[in-house]
């Protein structure tokens, strides 16, 4: 099972620095983290990889990692400043390099940061438990303006 968001960038034209936070705005306080709906009923699920998609070719110093949280993290810079959130229930991260290039995209994919996958536990009868997502730049990487990452969790 996948599970996908799309984060679109702001058209600012600035290179990321190694540590910065990549996200929807600028602006700390309306930094809107990724989310998704995951788990099955009365049980837990393992997330085991992450992809990102980009919306353009370039796969120069694309390289990504991805936070997760067990609840929404306040941030207290936004997009293109250091990468520093609250703690939030922090699940665990996933390095990503995008470095396949097709002709309309290009994409990694990556694996735990530590451990073999990240279990996400749900609560006896939810159906389901909302994950939060931060991506923080782990390269001098220079989007592209209003550039589309689509974050992907494959689930087991």
């Amino acid at each position: 099972m996948a599970l996908s968001y799309a984060l679109t960038l702001p058209a600012t034209n600035t290179a990321y620095a190694a540590g910065d936070l990549v996200a929807n705005t600028t602006v700390a306080a309306s930094v809107v983290p990724l989310s998704w709906f995951v788990g099955y009923a009365d049980k837990g699920t393992m997330i085991r990889r992450i992809r990102i998609k980009k919306s353009n070719t370039s796969t120069t110093l694309a390289s990504f990692r991805v936070h997760l949280y067990e609840s929404s993290p306040t941030v207290t810079n936004g997009d293109n400043g250091v990468w520093l959130s609250t703690n939030s229930n922090y699940m665990g991260s996933f390095d990503v390099t995008v470095d396949k290039v097709f002709s309309d995209s290009s994409q990694g994919t990556g694996t735990p940061s530590t451990g073999g996958e990240v279990v996400v536990s749900v609560a006896t009868g939810a159906t389901e438990k909302t994950i939060y997502g931060l991506i923080e730049a782990r390269a001098a990487y220079d989007a592209a303006d209003s550039e589309v990452l689509t974050v992907t969790l494959e689930l087991c």
